[in-house]
């Protein structure tokens, strides 16, 4: 039997359902153990932050979600519409470090790195892709391609990070091409991919 897939526009009320979908995505990746050393406060650490982009990402970009019949929200896609300034979230300093506590500081080096090389052109970044099954490449290429569709149509480019090998892999697929790796203390590298805006045929 067929199960209906759809994929629509995040709202307000799913902002913690993304937040803690994104959270058990990022939970076993390098860098978040770097982020979070203690596996038992990680979850809640990266749901808390999380949940302050997928708000800021409400009013200042889009989040394409996947939806399954049987299952709910099966996966999320977090971009920013970087066509102009965005301004930091409201009590941004504040939030972090009641979100973080003794972590804040890690996650102040890394988003000072994020932001350190913007994008060289108006571009939509692609924050977070996450899934409820981390080996469901069916439901992250489907939110990839549903979007680029939408960015080809008005011939934008996007811009992400790849925080791994099978994220540089799956974002090539895509069309996605590799910047200069950057690093991160703990022997961590990330890497920005920029994909180029698809003229219209």
């Amino acid at each position: 039997m067929n199960r209906q897939r759809t994929i629509r526009h995040a709202r307000y009320v799913e902002a913690t359902i993304v937040a803690k979908l994104i959270a058990a995505t990022s939970h076993d990746l390098p860098i978040a153990a770097w982020l979070v050393p203690d596996a038992q406060q990680r979850p809640v650490v990266l749901t808390d932050v999380a949940r302050i982009w997928v708000e800021h990402a409400l009013f200042y970009g889009e989040i394409d979600i996947a939806l399954d019949a049987n299952s709910g929200i099966t996966g999320a896609a977090v971009w920013f519409h970087r066509y102009g300034h965005i301004p930091a979230p409201t009590a941004y300093q504040q939030r972090l470090t009641a979100a973080c506590r003794e972590h804040t500081d890690r996650f102040t080096h890394l988003g000072a790195t994020l932001t350190a090389e913007p994008p060289d052109l108006p571009c939509q970044q692609l924050a977070f892709l996450a899934t409820t099954d981390q080996t469901d490449d069916e439901t992250t290429e489907r939110l990839l391609t549903h979007h680029n569709a939408r960015l080809d149509a008005h011939e934008s480019p996007a811009h992400t990070f790849a925080f791994g090998d099978r994220d540089r892999e799956l974002l090539s697929r895509h069309g996605y091409q590799p910047g200069q790796p950057i690093d991160l203390p703990g022997q961590h590298t990330i890497v920005p991919m920029r994909r180029a805006a698809q003229p219209r045929t």
